[in-house]
């Protein structure tokens, strides 16, 4: 990580590695729980992710590529749809505006994440 020079990338590559950092800690909280697949997945993918992001590993960086981009594809898909009103996913009396401004909002950090991965996708390659 000493060896990026954008603070552009350091910024997005600290978000992406806490990120995975809080998904692995809300695994341990899961299994505390008596709920052991969360931690199973957290050592198989989030907590390599963050070690591969931090140390700049290129295998990381297109995980977190691709990871970026089913988020931008499945999350609108997920919240905003009516299979998921039908379900009883969502309050029916809920506006619009309410369930989209947080979709709207990943999505937007998602595609400025990609945009700065790709832009600086040679600091990857070792």
């Amino acid at each position: 990580m000493n060896k990026v020079a954008s603070p552009a990338l350091k910024a997005v590559l600290i978000t992406l590695v806490v990120s995975c950092l809080l998904l692995v800690v809300t695994a341990i909280q899961q299994a505390l729980s008596s709920r052991y697949l969360p931690l199973l997945f957290a050592a198989v993918l989030w907590a390599p992710m963050a070690w591969g992001l931090w140390h700049l590993h290129p295998l990381a960086r297109k995980v977190a590529v691709a990871l970026l981009w089913l988020v931008i594809i499945v999350l609108p898909i997920g919240v905003i749809n009516p299979f998921a009103a039908i379900d009883g996913a969502i309050d029916m009396d809920t506006p619009l505006w309410r369930l989209a401004l947080p979709v709207f909002g990943a999505v937007a950090l998602a595609l400025f994440a990609l945009h700065i991965l790709g832009k600086y996708k040679s600091e990857f390659s070792k």
